[in-house]
């Protein structure tokens, strides 16, 4: 054998090392979405097995259980002597449903219930992102439009409105591509319709997706009809739930006061990091058809602005515009990466659906873990709230006036959550009041209240003590119970 063609330790020990390399390299791709998914579910576990903060879940359940006692909303209102217009429940079946498992599970089943809600949005955004995307892109994208969204994983129906949206905008975005009518989003709309008033904004994203469909020229005649025939029977389903067609005008009537009045209905801070997240998606899509100098399709491009608008447009919609970047972003990210994407199998699903199940199997101990005890209410109050005499009108501070339904169902708050059904007039002068500002005293007087549940150091804790000579009775997790002389 001649020197040249010798065997050559260290070459073979490369070759073999290149070979071992490489499958380990392989093994370790094809393992990578499933430790991505595992990764990304279970910190999406931990973000939703937290304490029942929000108030709000208070007067759902009060809602909830009203409605199972064959209670009926009309006028006057049964619990508002202040109501001007007569209250729509239009989450009336959130409600229901969420009293149900608080009869059976207490404040734990409240809590799994919204880490449900958060693992429903994030399979849902998965699902949206998926048909342009590979696996591992399109779960890291939903991951991030979650925490786009998070000011609206909360107790709330909110959250389930915004599972569905992701739905609505992952069926839409795929009308989009293949120009096939979704049928199914018909009977989808009516559940919708009867959980949050987000549906909506799905019949929005359908009709802007088809009017950029209808600037690219790509919508014949019989299509665009079968399109529309989608979104005009969505609204119609929408007027043939219980409520009726009623139903249909009830987001106008929530958002004429609301943006006068709620944080979260008014514009969007440029502090607010949640925006700043969902913008940053949005731009680098953007950024992306400048960089690649690719002109995209007129339905992207609506889809984008209203992407756009929705998070610039108020604090409580920029969850929506976090789902709405979803799909596009994982668009532009698998193009920018230059492979085609292959369609998800039947294992891959099930190994979704399998990591999902466990996740909420546990979820359930750690919310009885966490969950037990109410926080940021006065719970501790009930008592001295039971003494007061039934029909006494009581000034309680925002949000708090929900859980005040369910803590002591016989006293009346000024206001409450529900602020459509108040005039804007009653709302100014209760806002006016609680800042004590000129003319509180009259406002007090005028209302009858004689208890107050205000906070601590408040300005209208402090003005009722020092000016009016109130007395204080109780205080608890930051409030203050408060009784006239």
């Amino acid at each position: 054998m001649s020197a040249d063609v010798a065997f050559d330790p260290s070459a073979s020990a490369a070759r073999i090392g290149s070979a071992t390399g490489a499958c380990g390299g392989r093994r370790l791709t094809s393992r990578l979405p499933l430790m991505v998914a595992t990764t990304v579910v279970t910190v999406s576990v931990i973000m939703g097995v937290r304490p029942v903060i929000d108030p709000s879940p208070w007067l759902h359940l009060k809602i909830g259980a009203f409605l199972l006692d064959g209670g009926r909303f009309g006028f006057p209102d049964p619990w508002a002597p202040f109501a001007s217009r007569v209250y729509v429940p239009t989450e009336w079946l959130s409600a229901v449903i969420g009293q149900e498992v608080y009869q059976t599970f207490g404040l734990p089943g409240i809590a799994w219930l919204r880490c449900a809600g958060i693992l429903g949005l994030l399979s849902a955004l998965a699902w949206s992102t998926r048909r342009s995307a590979d696996t591992t892109t399109a779960v890291v994208v939903a991951f991030v439009a979650l925490l786009g969204a998070h000011d609206g994983l909360t107790e709330r129906p909110q959250l389930v409105g915004l599972v569905f949206l992701a739905v609505a905008v992952g069926a839409w975005w795929r009308t989009g591509l293949d120009l096939k009518p979704r049928w199914w989003l018909v009977p989808m709309t009516w559940v919708w319709a009867s959980l949050h008033g987000l549906w909506s904004v799905g019949i929005v994203v359908g009709l802007v997706i088809m009017t950029g469909l209808l600037l690219d020229r790509r919508l014949t005649r019989a299509v665009a009809t079968r399109l529309l025939g989608v979104l005009i029977l969505s609204f119609a389903a929408a007027g043939l739930t219980p409520l009726g067609p009623r139903l249909l005008l009830s987001p106008l009537a929530v958002s004429k006061n609301a943006s006068q009045f709620v944080g979260e209905w008014q514009s969007t801070s440029v502090h607010n990091p949640f925006a700043v997240l969902t913008l940053a998606m949005l731009g680098l899509v953007m950024l992306s058809w400048f960089r690649m100098g690719r002109r995209p399709p007129w339905w992207q491009i609506a889809l984008l602005l209203t992407g756009v608008a929705a998070t610039l447009a108020m604090t409580r919609t920029i969850a929506v515009g976090a789902v709405i970047a979803a799909p596009l972003l994982a668009n532009e990210i698998q193009l920018y990466r230059g492979r085609l994407v292959g369609e998800s199998t039947r294992q891959s699903r099930s190994v979704w659906v399998a990591l999902i199940l466990v996740a909420l199997v546990a979820a359930a101990p750690l919310s009885a873990a966490r969950a037990q005890d109410p926080v940021a209410v006065p719970d501790q109050l009930r008592h001295q709230l039971s003494l007061i005499a039934p029909g006494t009108v009581v000034l309680a501070e925002g949000d708090i006036s929900g859980w005040l339904f369910w803590a002591d169902p016989q006293v009346r708050p000024v206001l409450d959550p529900r602020i459509e059904i108040y005039s804007p007039a009653h709302v100014r002068a209760f806002v006016s009041a609680m800042a004590a500002e000129p003319g509180w005293l009259q406002y007090v007087n005028k209302t009858g209240a004689r208890y107050a549940l205000v906070l601590i150091g408040s300005p209208i804790a402090t003005a009722l003590v020092e000016r009016a000579g109130w007395t204080q009775i109780g205080k608890d997790a930051g409030f203050v119970l408060l009784r006239a002389t």
